[in-house]
């Protein structure tokens, strides 16, 4: 049996290689929980306006004519969707998305909340 222990031969471990792993460990954890505070706060703060469209309405340019919000919501107006981020401008939208993003808050451009933000986050609206 060795001084320090079974092994014979074995290094004793230096003061300062536990001090670095130490310092390595603390480094780890801060980094990870910026990150973790970092996607968090994303999440909270990403939003996205959604228009309620007429489909039947596109221009030249790709666009669709705006409409009221009560046109999208529910019911038998096939014509009507909701357009997910697109442009606004001069009573038409452009680009976007119909279909509806996941883990974001989504507001109509009249302030209606669709859907609130955050995992499981889910309401009314669809449209068409």
């Amino acid at each position: 049996m060795s001084r320090y222990g079974y092994g014979y031969g074995r290094r004793r471990t230096k003061s300062s290689d536990e001090i670095a792993l130490g310092a390595l460990g603390v480094l780890a954890a801060v980094v990870i929980g910026a990150v973790v505070v970092a996607t968090d706060s994303d999440e909270e703060d990403q939003a996205v306006t959604a228009d309620c469209v007429d489909t039947s309405t596109i221009a030249d340019d790709g666009s669709y004519q705006a409409v009221d919000d009560r046109f999208c919501d529910g019911g038998s107006h096939a014509s009507y969707v909701y357009v997910y981020g697109g442009n606004y401008s001069g009573g038409r939208v452009r680009g976007g998305s119909t279909t509806r993003p996941g883990n974001v808050g989504i507001n109509t451009r009249s302030g209606r909340v669709v859907v609130r933000g955050g995992f499981g986050g889910r309401a009314g609206g669809g449209g068409g």
